[in-house]
């Protein structure tokens, strides 16, 4: 049994969880149950050990937390929730353009699975510009009128708070939108407007490096996120940046 490859596992859990476990996996292209099959050799060690340094540098201690407590669903809901998600899930990437080339293609599959999964009304990606001074939305997927949109900017200039606060959390989980400190600058002119009163937005890494975000808007009553559906989310944020490694290799 390969006890140090699985070490790894181990110890992105301790990290960060079933993130930095499914992280560790999408960039080692390899589970933490392959890990124990496989020899504790030279090459399998290096490459494990290569990419828990991003895992690090993604939720080490340098990452705050952001301060809330995900809501933990029980029962049938639950396995009913979960087993929609990984249907999605497999669905999405079993699609010939997820991880390949096609980045749009990608992002607009993605924010079409996660309004699903996730059962919000709008969906959106969102990459930094080369400066990191502004995102600009790759794919906007509202769930009712079934429309994708793109090329809104947000300006760090203008929603300082936002900027900061997705830059130092792993999550960004605000039941309230109109009065979490990360999303409150959006209130007036963005959330009341079309009736958003919740937000779920996670980050997308580019080889170790924070590249944009995937945001989530729930309208009607105030809601609660769950872990699932943080880890979710999370999974569909790996996809984007894997595809957007894909894409910067093929341009080279």
């Amino acid at each position: 049994m390969a006890q140090k490859l699985f070490d790894y596992f181990l110890q992105a859990g301790e990290l960060g969880g079933v993130q930095a476990r499914t992280r560790l996996s999408l960039l080692a292209k390899m589970t933490s149950i392959e890990a124990k099959s496989k020899p504790d050799d030279e090459e399998h060690l290096k490459l494990l050990e290569e990419h828990f340094k991003v895992i690090k540098r993604e939720f080490g201690g340098d990452k705050q937390t952001n301060g809330h407590s995900p809501i933990i669903e029980t029962g049938k809901t639950t396995v009913d929730k979960l087993r929609k998600q990984m249907n999605i899930f497999a669905d999405l990437t079993s699609t010939r353009s997820v991880y390949e080339n096609d980045l749009k293609a990608t992002a607009k599959r993605i924010t079409e699975a996660l309004v699903e999964a996730i059962e919000v009304e709008r969906a959106s990606i969102w990459l930094y510009n080369q400066q990191r001074t502004a995102i600009e939305c790759l794919d906007l997927f509202v769930k009712s009128v079934k429309e994708h949109s793109e090329g809104i900017v947000l300006k760090a200039s203008d929603f300082p708070n936002y900027f900061k606060t997705v830059a130092t959390q792993r999550t960004l989980a605000a039941e309230n939108a109109h009065k979490h400190p990360g999303t409150a600058e959006f209130s007036e002119t963005y959330l009341r407007p079309l009736g958003i009163n919740s937000m779920l937005d996670v980050p997308i890494y580019v080889h170790g490096k924070m590249a944009g975000v995937v945001c989530h808007e729930h309208t009607g009553n105030f809601r609660k996120w769950t872990t699932d559906e943080e880890t979710f989310a999370y999974l569909m944020g790996n996809i984007v940046g894997l595809t957007l490694e894909k894409v910067g290799e093929a341009a080279r």
